[in-house]
């Protein structure tokens, strides 16, 4: 298995997507960022025990001290989801590797937050409408279809495992498709 240090980006996302959903008083945001930092690195740190401070996979300029530093800047916009679910599944997954996680308070907060991720995608598919794959720029991998074990294929988002920039939302708002709305009216016919 491998893991890396997710940049501050990363913890901006789901720490606007807690507040914005109410699990997350905009007090304790930069505490609670320092908290999942903190695992993110003990993670790192412990998976890759001969790395030492600055030379960790991760953001190119991190050093250990910046989670010390750790400040929330939250993301303007609507928030998606879909996109913090991959991003918090991001975060569980780079951040599980040493022994103390599982017990952790990070890991409490990354669990509930991916629990409401799920349970607010479906309303805000019904709102925003699904991601259309076809609407991606060519050579654009901010979205790819996954096939699961049971054949089903489901739209993912890989800007949620890196969080590259700070438009994650704004692409993926790009690419939905207006839900069809049950009482609009019927499209023209005429030929």
């Amino acid at each position: 298995m491998s893991a890396w240090i997710v940049g501050s980006d990363h913890l901006d996302l789901l720490l606007t997507a807690a507040q914005s959903w109410d699990l997350l008083n905009r007090d304790d945001a930069d505490e609670t960022g320092r908290m999942l930092w903190r695992e993110n690195l003990d993670s790192v740190a412990h998976l890759y025990p001969a790395d030492r401070d600055g030379d960790r996979p991760g953001p190119l300029d991190f050093t250990d001290r910046d989670v010390d530093a750790y400040h929330f800047q939250p993301y303007p916009g609507p928030v998606d989801p879909e996109v913090v679910g991959q991003a918090a599944a991001s975060l569980d997954y780079q951040s599980c590797e040493h022994p103390g996680w599982e017990a952790s308070p990070a890991c409490a907060f990354v669990t509930r937050l991916k629990a409401e991720a799920r349970n607010r995608t479906s309303a805000y598919i019904a709102d925003h409408g699904p991601v259309d794959l076809a609407l991606q720029p060519p050579g654009d991998r901010g979205w790819y279809v996954m096939v699961n074990l049971q054949g089903q294929r489901q739209n993912v988002c890989s800007d949620g495992w890196h969080v590259p920039d700070r438009d994650v939302f704004i692409r993926a708002a790009a690419l939905r498709l207006p839900p069809q709305r049950s009482d609009a009216p019927p499209a023209s016919t005429t030929k």
